[in-house]
């Protein structure tokens, strides 16, 4: 007798680092268990078509089903007075009818409804339809025992005075409340309200999935352990390896001719741009430092996008101190729009990671061994950069002035970071201890291969429970 089919429901937030993520966690779950069928409700992006498409080429496993959501006619939002985290929720909020017809008409038992961080008014939903709620944490195990503080922390204040470092049961290290994302230091904002309502719904989860592994979190492991807070499984690193394309790209055969680990790779995410001031301090870092590098200019339209402020990088070479590009043509390689990150991380040539601190990009260059330099830029990346260059250590940092939104950093100090990043062998060494222990970990025998069996576990059992 075939065993019950195990009905899973995604609900991840409707960007490409996001659906990648849950894509591969999704095929991880069916590769391990053929009794899982999971069917993902995808959101479009704001102001865009359905990424659903682009997403053809990461999936292998016939279990996997997406499930487009039309925009709701009537949400509307203003990227000029609200805060990304803001409209996403809302967003979240907005979808709720739909998302409750679409699994409705599934026509089949749902064991549980797995959702992102922004979407924790959808747990009362899932409480409605039967089902138990998860949260797929695409962040490190560190930034969610923040994010399970905050609630105790409301009313104190730490806010008001921001000289004083904050304890969190998840750091070793006091956390200046500036390496906080931006909108929990403004009480007055409607981001601070979201953040403390969803720090505040974590605890009638389910369980908490999280993209990370306990020996590269081991303080926060141990210490989320022994908090009251659902359920953890540990199951990291969910990293896309799956190539874009079968050719070869042409930086890479650039790469191809220059010596092993000679190359600074710098690439700030796909809504890290900089301004024109920056990007000369950068060009100017860059020649006085003397290293080979390979800079990523994101290609975008001028304007904003959900508040943040982008530049035509197209134009960006128009800013650079006269004559740079001649002068390091024979050592250097600018690159416009998107680059393959994961094929540059893992070519012999790179030599280090000058990164804007998402965890996914983090987890790739600790997976392929490069070690990297803190440059954050929005969100929960200022968080990161502690974590990965104070508690970690795989990560060298840089002075920021985080009391200023956008200050420039000057080249001197960008020059200083990177002759530290590709010049510190204790760094490199570290790196490379825990770049082979994220391959073992997912192994058989691997603390996350066990996570992940756990989960598995779980899940059906909730099946046999219906």
């Amino acid at each position: 007798m075939e065993a019950e089919k195990v009905n899973l429901v995604f609900l991840p937030c409707p960007g490409m680092g996001h659906l990648i993520s849950t894509v591969e966690m999704a095929q991880l779950l069916c590769s391990r268990s053929p009794r899982i069928s999971i069917t993902v409700l995808n959101m479009c992006p704001l102001g865009g078509p359905s990424l659903t498409s682009s997403l053809s080429s990461y999936i292998s496993s016939p279990n996997i089903t997406f499930i487009d959501l039309p925009s709701p006619s009537n949400f509307h939002f203003d990227p000029t007075t609200q805060k990304v985290e803001t409209i996403i929720s809302l967003y979240f909020q907005s979808h709720k009818p739909l998302i409750k017809q679409s699994i409705q008409s599934l026509n089949r038992p749902i064991s549980a409804i797995i959702i992102d961080f922004f979407a924790t008014t959808l747990i009362d939903l899932a409480d409605e339809l039967g089902a138990p709620a998860y949260l797929f944490f695409t962040s490190c195990a560190s930034f969610l025992g923040l994010m399970l503080h905050l609630p105790s922390l409301d009313g104190t204040d730490f806010m008001d005075f921001k000289e004083d470092d904050l304890a969190v049961p998840t750091l070793p290290v006091p956390l200046e409340p500036l390496a906080m994302p931006s909108p929990l230091l403004d009480k007055a904002n409607d981001t601070y309200k979201w953040f403390m309502y969803h720090g505040r719904r974590l605890k009638d989860l389910r369980g908490i999935i999280i993209n990370s592994f306990i020996e590269l979190e081991s303080y926060a492991s141990n210490s989320l352990s022994e908090a009251n807070a659902p359920p953890l499984f540990m199951v990291g690193p969910i990293i896309d390896m799956h190539p874009r394309r079968q050719e070869r790209y042409a930086c890479l055969e650039w790469l191809d001719r220059q010596p092993e680990n000679s190359v600074v790779f710098l690439c700030f995410g796909s809504m890290g741009a900089v301004n024109a001031e920056q990007a000369k301090e950068i060009a100017r870092a860059l020649e006085g430092c003397g290293h080979r590098f390979l800079w990523a200019l994101r290609a975008h339209d001028k304007g904003e996008r959900f508040g943040l402020s982008l530049e035509a990088d197209a134009e960006m070479e128009t800013v650079f101190p006269e004559g740079f590009v001649e002068r390091t043509a024979e050592r250097g390689l600018i690159l416009k729009g998107w680059v393959p990150q994961k094929e540059i991380l893992a070519h012999p040539g790179t030599g280090g990671f000058v990164t804007h601190c998402g965890w996914n990009s983090m987890l790739e260059g600790l997976w392929f061994g490069v070690p990297m330099m803190a440059w954050p830029m929005y969100a929960e990346q200022r968080f990161n950069a502690v974590v990965v260059t104070e508690v970690i250590g795989v990560a060298v940092g840089m002075e920021l002035d985080y009391g200023g939104e956008g200050g420039v950093v000057k080249a001197e100090e960008v020059e200083r970071g990177v002759r530290c990043l590709m010049e510190d062998g204790s760094v490199r060494e570290r790196v490379g201890e825990m770049s082979g222990v994220s391959r073992r970990v997912g192994a058989d025998g691997g603390s996350s291969f066990a996570e992940v069996g756990r989960l598995i576990e779980e899940l059906c059992n909730h099946g046999k429970r219906r």
